[in-house]
């Protein structure tokens, strides 16, 4: 595939020692971690290259227990996968595809080609009819792809029936997934430079085609100060404010319920809901606006960038508002002032075409929900 022919060699040695680990505790359910974690790490895989990554050869036989469309009752191998035709091949046999495939939908995936995958379920060891142990077959073959296999059960990471991935090589993980971003230009360098010699341009032949002019006195112009006006509907999307501004509406008597604050700067380890160090001066300034209000309340809202599950995005999200929750309340701010929330990545403030952009949308916002001014 042309992702791993642009690796280097020193990234093709790290490939082996993994990138995802799969744990599990039955056979076919490894089976079915290590194709899940082909997938993700090879999202733009078409079928005809996944089968050759996972060739028919590694499971050569099926079981004997079953009547099959596969050896050792036919001269066709049994294989690791078989696209979503074979349910049809089995319906018109009278057999049912379940014996012998993960059929439900949770269970199967689809290639970048549209083609579905059914994983084979039964897997041979060493005492079994055919001599051989095509599940460590298997196991030995996928580590030239990334995925590293233990059969030690873990509860993080992504959970899927009996068995569990987990990133263990992140910076190779977003290389593999997101290769053009490897090759991505920086068109808003070029984009900055054009705008600055057109601003250039226009001050230049402006100061050369306008006479000097010495302009009449004046008298002075004051500007009334005009509060700003905020939404109280609770479904209008909240307007993006600082925290001086809302300290300030707060100070003016204003209403500012609904209205929010992003805090890029709340960190995480990758894949993960705790806090870095570089969190700590956005924390402090999170905690002191808690602090100095004290009949303000808030909704402790997660976001993230558009990579990975939907619903796993939403359930980190979700971790990350409350680990911000529990540092607040650590840090003395009463639990019922603030709630937690997680939206995942359906609310990006920018499109997630760019690794700058991503960075905007993983955020932590404060949501009012009140403000003590009504």
């Amino acid at each position: 595939m042309k992702v791993l022919d642009s690796l280097t060699e020193k990234e093709k040695s790290e490939l082996k020692t993994g990138v995802i680990e799969v744990t599990g505790k039955a056979m076919n359910r490894t089976a079915l971690g290590v194709v899940d974690a082909l997938m993700q790490l090879y999202p733009k895989a078409t079928f005809d290259e996944l089968k050759q990554m996972l060739p028919d050869t590694i499971n050569t036989a099926a079981p004997k227990n079953y009547k099959s469309l596969f050896k050792p009752y036919s001269e066709r191998l049994y294989g690791v996968i078989q696209p979503g035709s074979i349910k049809t091949e089995c319906q018109d046999q009278g057999l049912d595809v379940s014996a012998s495939h993960f059929i439900k939908p949770e269970e199967t995936f689809k290639t970048f080609d549209g083609v579905e995958v059914l994983v084979s379920k039964s897997w041979e060891s060493a005492d079994t009819s055919t001599g051989e142990n095509d599940l460590q077959n298997l196991i030995n073959h996928v580590s030239q792809y990334g995925v590293k296999v233990t059969k030690v059960e873990k509860k993080e990471a992504f959970n899927k029936g009996e068995y569990n991935l987990e990133i263990i090589n992140p910076i190779l993980y977003k290389q593999l997934t997101n290769p053009e971003e490897k090759k991505k230009f920086p068109w808003w360098i070029l984009i900055l430079i054009a705008l600055l010699l057109a601003i250039l341009a226009y001050f230049l032949l402006a100061k050369k085609a306008t006479p000097e002019v010495i302009p009449a006195p004046q008298a002075a112009v004051i500007t009334p100060t005009i509060a700003p006006v905020v939404a109280k509907n609770p479904e209008v999307q909240p307007e993006i404010d600082t925290i001086t501004s809302i300290k300030n509406a707060i100070a003016a008597g204003a209403n500012t319920e609904n209205r929010s604050v992003n805090f890029n700067d709340i960190l995480f380890k990758y894949d993960s809901d705790s806090i870095l160090t570089e969190s700590n001066a956005s924390l402090n300034e999170a905690y002191s606006f808690l602090n100095e209000i004290p009949k303000l309340k808030v909704k402790i809202v997660g976001h993230t960038s558009n990579e990975g599950k939907a619903k796993y995005n939403e359930k980190l999200s979700k971790k990350r508002a409350v680990a911000v929750l529990n540092y607040l309340i650590g840090k003395g701010i009463a639990e019922d002032r603030m709630v937690a929330e997680g939206k995942g990545s359906v609310e990006p403030v920018v499109d997630n075409d760019t690794e700058e952009n991503k960075q905007k949308n993983r955020r932590i916002q404060f949501i009012i929900t009140a403000d003590g001014n009504k």
